[in-house]
């Protein structure tokens, strides 16, 4: 007697069959290693990619340079240190006092100091308006037209006799004595000649002039501008390879570069922490050297208003980046966040066609109206996270929004809210209207 094969099964009786599992190919760890450490470099690398690419297209740029520096000539906090820096610098000296004093008679001496005041009052508003006119920003964009290469080797560390003469100790100082000549002979024809004998001294003195960059911080950053400028778009392009081989190398590919991505944004906002603690120790340094530390606040934010945008818009574009790899992953969330794009998309689509259709178009039109109106009550609180989100974005990406600024955005997210909770009250209105409406029989 032998044994029933697999013929031998009675007709109808059910084969059970068992295969063994299938063993997915384990993946190398060197291979996740590497891949991980390619995401760590291009995660640290594109931010300073960013500050790279500023300190080329900027402030090596001449063009891009004189558009960064321009805003300091209009600026009213540099104006009004200018004029007091221009007045006091013609007062400096004893000569007008002396001038003052000869043209007086010896019993109106103690007139001396008042009529001092009064003659620097009115020299102090004359140079606000020498220093607002447009023809002051010309000049002073044509200084840094003329001094740019200068600057850069001040910068990068060289020593060259250009950089020794516009550089005061190793500091990028624009030299404003031709602006306070001018104030001299503009005061001259206004018959104000008390400062003729000033400008044989002003040529001999430093004269007039605006720190741009200080020796400290020369010597503390040369070194590293001199490297971004000499490694030029090396950095850029090394940074944007090593992110998509990091990627290429991966296994799970789309989680890979979520983790780009939310590295990109972690350091970039670490970037611009160290910004803003620059700021501080900056205007701490002004304000230890005795430099007017609301202009020195003005010079640092038009200096760097270009990187901190390009390093803002670095962040969001991390974070949606991030959000997309997010949105297309097997988590619950996400799924249900594509589901709903999804059927908003249809109706979008059944509105559309309902409203252009050649038959019934009002009606069509009220109801999509009444549809956008249960549809804004259905998502009410994703909206209202929406627009907080929004403005969330506009104050991280605005810069340095003035009072007003906020004041504004507070009020339309206001009227965004309360037209929202509208609408959503009229949508359910109604659907309520329509509900308890009578059948007719």
């Amino acid at each position: 007697m032998s044994d029933p094969g697999p013929d031998d099964a009675p007709e109808g009786a059910a084969t059970v069959t068992t295969e063994a599992p299938v063993k997915r190919p384990r993946v190398p760890r060197t291979r996740r290693i590497i891949a991980w450490v390619l995401v760590v470099l291009a995660s640290l690398l594109i931010p300073i990619s960013v500050l790279s690419a500023w300190a080329i297209t900027t402030v090596t740029n001449t063009d891009q340079y004189v558009s960064t520096m321009a805003p300091l000539a209009r600026n009213q906090v540099i104006i009004e240190h200018l004029a007091t820096r221009a007045t006091d610098e013609l007062f400096s000296t004893m000569v007008v006092q002396n001038k003052i004093t000869d043209a007086l008679p010896p019993k109106a001496k103690p007139l001396v100091a008042p009529v001092t005041n009064q003659v620097k009052g009115y020299v102090h508003g004359v140079a606000l308006r020498v220093f607002e006119s447009p023809k002051f920003g010309q000049l002073f964009d044509a200084l840094n037209r003329r001094t740019h290469d200068t600057v850069v080797d001040i910068l990068s560390g060289k020593q060259t006799p250009l950089t020794k003469a516009l550089g005061k100790s190793g500091q990028v100082v624009l030299n404003l004595t031709p602006e306070l000549n001018q104030l001299i002979d503009t005061l001259n024809a206004r018959g104000v000649t008390l400062f003729n004998p000033v400008k044989p001294i002003l040529t001999q003195s430093s004269g007039l002039g605006l720190t741009v960059v200080s020796k400290a911080q020369v010597s503390k950053f040369a070194g590293f501008f001199n490297t971004l400028v000499t490694l030029g778009w090396a950095v850029p392009v090394t940074a944007v390879a090593l992110g998509v081989l990091g990627i290429l190398i991966a296994v799970e590919r789309r989680k890979t570069l979520l983790r780009l991505a939310v590295g990109v944004g972690f350091f970039t906002l670490v970037l611009l922490g160290f910004l803003a603690f620059g700021r501080t120790t900056f205007l701490k340094q002004a304000g230890s050297h005795n430099f007017n530390v609301p202009a020195a606040g003005a010079v640092w934010d038009t200096l760097l208003r270009f990187l901190k945008q390009d390093l803002r818009w670095t962040m969001l574009a991390a974070f949606l980046v991030a959000l997309g790899a997010w949105v297309a992953g097997p988590a619950r969330y996400a799924v249900w966040i594509r589901t709903k794009l999804v059927a908003g998309g249809r109706w979008v689509v059944r509105q559309v066609r309902a409203v252009t259709s050649g038959a019934g178009q009002g009606l069509a039109a009220s109801s999509a109206a009444r549809g956008t109106g249960a549809w804004i009550a259905e998502h009410i609180k994703g909206l209202r996270v929406l627009g907080v989100a929004i403005a969330g974005l506009i104050v991280l990406l605005g810069g340095n929004l003035s009072g007003w600024d906020l004041l504004i955005l507070v009020i339309v997210e206001a009227v965004y809210l309360v037209l929202l909770q509208l609408v959503a009250h009229w949508a359910r209105l109604v659907a309520g209207s329509r509900t308890e409406r009578p059948v007719p029989g």
